[in-house]
């Protein structure tokens, strides 16, 4: 296939997948959910100063918020795959919600660090499992055709959301830090209303035998494993930024909340890079579309290595911008490598434990930026953002060719299609 075919091909995809109205739904709900997500780093950030006069101790507050997620994501994502969605999604937003409130009240009253950072913890564990099973409800909805498209799509949707989100955050902080967590309450409250729209989808029947624990068998090995830990590494970069680029602009002479104007710029930028992605031509393989990953990793932290040298927040801009455009389409590759490898009864769970992959990856960005913070400087913390997803890249470029031979022998839908289709031998398998 030429590429002009195979980007005709693309588009035309896209055009059926937006002519379907429970995809134009699921777009509203996840979209009102993921704006609270968006925001709310930058948001505890900020409300952290605000309370305590320290960035430090907003940065400690982001790394807990994140680090809760992460842990309880998994098992709240399995949680998810045994219950009906989306009614399992409701009070967990509903819940958030209201310990937004709560926050906003102990910052106002200048609460002590301890109960800031319980609060926090409670802002991520008890929602921790939503975005994984919003996308677990794809599959219940669209066809395997529109699968890729809508993974790609995704993660451009992604991106519009930290347009807005963090910008949002810095024009309501410098009215009252109160108002940027009123309206991730409210964000909350909207997404719990338009989940009701959503088609629902009743718990699949189990591939086997309930485990009592954790059992993380099918997402330890292959692809699920690469993706997880390249997911890691781009999340502890994006901690590294979002907590230490404040500080910097402020040793720049500009504010804080600039930040949310810069944000918005690297996510502009990761929405074309998601959007020329969806319209290309897909990769031949998996091993096309894992290797494809891997090199948008590589460039998103080659790209970021020179944040710490600048100068002035025009350069910090410019190499934002030239870093997101490989944003969205690294993580619309690596989601649909997921949903392909993953069991049709775990997926949430599956989805869960990918975004606690990319909130310990920031809860680990940001802690090791708040020891920075507070021992050397911000622009220490800026070297993480692309040190560590460029050397990852190399590594796992040296190691993938045995994940790759497991994924090929693994029973999978991607497989399964591959084998179906005509021409299986150069067969498409992501976007």
């Amino acid at each position: 296939m030429s590429g002009q075919e195979g980007a005709a091909r693309g588009l035309s995809a896209q055009r059926e997948l937006w002519a379907d109205a429970s995809w134009r739904r699921w777009v509203l709900a996840v979209t009102c959910a993921r704006l609270c997500a968006t925001m709310m780093p930058f948001a505890l950030l900020l409300a952290g100063e605000a309370a305590l006069g320290s960035f430090a101790a907003g940065a400690w507050m982001t790394s807990v918020y994140s680090v809760g997620a992460a842990v309880a994501a998994p098992f709240r994502g399995r949680m998810m795959d045994r219950r009906r969605l989306p009614e399992a999604m409701r009070l967990p937003l509903l819940l958030l919600a209201g310990l937004c409130a709560a926050v906003a009240v102990a910052c106002a009253v200048r609460a002590p660090l301890p109960v800031l950072l319980g609060l926090s913890l409670l802002m991520g564990v008890l929602p921790a499992g939503v975005f994984g099973a919003y996308r677990a409800l794809l599959p219940s909805f669209l066809s395997p055709q529109k699968l890729a498209p809508a993974f790609a799509i995704d993660a451009v949707l992604i991106e519009v959301t930290w347009i807005a989100g963090p910008p949002l955050v810095g024009a309501l902080a410098l009215v009252h830090v109160s108002l940027t967590l009123g309206i991730i309450s409210a964000g909350a409250v909207l997404a719990t209303l338009a989940s009701r729209l959503l088609p629902p989808r009743e718990a699949p029947p189990a591939s086997s035998p309930r485990a009592a624990g954790l059992a993380l068998g099918p997402f330890v090995h292959g692809l699920p494993l690469l993706v997880y830990v390249a997911v890691v590494g781009a999340g502890v970069s994006w901690g590294a930024v979002d907590s230490a680029l404040p500080p910097l602009l402020v040793q720049f002479g500009s504010r804080a909340e600039m930040w949310g104007a810069l944000a918005a710029l690297l996510s502009a930028a990761s929405a074309v890079g998601g959007l020329v992605s969806a319209s290309a031509a897909r990769p031949a393989s998996t091993s096309a579309a894992v290797w494809r990953s891997l090199l948008f990793l590589g460039l998103w932290g080659a790209l970021l290595l020179p944040l710490g040298l600048t100068r002035g927040v025009v350069g910090a801009g410019g190499w934002l911008i030239a870093a997101g455009f490989f944003l969205a389409p690294l993580v619309g590759l690596l989601t649909y490598l997921l949903q392909q490898a993953l069991p049709a009864d775990r997926q949430a769970e599956g989805f869960s434990l990918y975004g606690a992959c990319w909130s310990l990856g920031i809860g680990a960005g940001s802690a090791l930026t708040a020891v920075l913070l507070e021992h050397a400087s911000a622009r220490a913390a800026l070297a993480l953002s692309g040190t560590v997803p460029l050397v990852l890249a190399l590594v796992l470029a040296l190691r993938v060719r045995p994940w790759l031979r497991a994924a090929a022998s693994a029973p999978s839908p991607l497989n399964d299609a591959r084998a179906r289709a005509p021409g299986a031998d150069a067969g498409a398998s992501a976007p």
